[in-house]
């Protein structure tokens, strides 16, 4: 992918893609089990222009909350579900939400038995419940990232 519309540098492409829409990319790739590539085109004199450093580093502070659900994983369980992303690794599922849509987020295909649930980003744990058929987490009334919100499961 691109920051703007070019994958070298030009100086009249001033389309730059939002921090937000880069990270949701690199997560939806992710989810995907594939790998995400950002093109970064140098100016002649070899700098990053500022818009680029601006998304990188956003990028950049996204992974050192979240990267433990996008390092080493691989595809998740849950697919084809618009308002979410799922990743796994090891004895984790990572649910990557995209639309907060209220109090509660149920998901279904969740197969393993969770045993916690928690915001990666505050840490904060979520009560739960698990039937066969579904998952049920109770969310904070806000969305606490308004990138990717990010809620680690662990399995028995």
């Amino acid at each position: 992918m691109t920051i703007n519309n070019q994958w070298a540098y030009n100086q009249n492409d001033r389309e730059f893609k939002s921090a937000q829409f880069l990270i949701r990319g690199l997560v939806e790739v992710a989810s995907r089990g594939g790998n995400f590539l950002l093109n970064v085109g140098p100016r002649p004199d070899g700098t990053i222009q500022p818009e680029f450093q601006e998304r990188l580093r956003a990028i950049g502070d996204w992974l050192s909350v979240n990267g433990d659900s996008i390092y080493g994983t691989t595809y998740g369980p849950v697919q084809g579900v618009s308002s979410i992303r799922t990743t796994a690794k090891d004895n984790k599922v990572f649910i990557h939400i995209f639309d907060w849509r209220g109090a509660t987020l149920e998901v279904n295909r969740i197969k393993p038995k969770i045993v916690s649930a928690r915001l990666l980003s505050t840490g904060q744990s979520l009560k739960f419940t698990q039937t066969e058929e579904k998952l049920k987490l109770e969310l904070p009334s806000q969305m606490p990232d308004p990138n990717v919100t990010t809620i680690a499961l662990m399995t028995a």
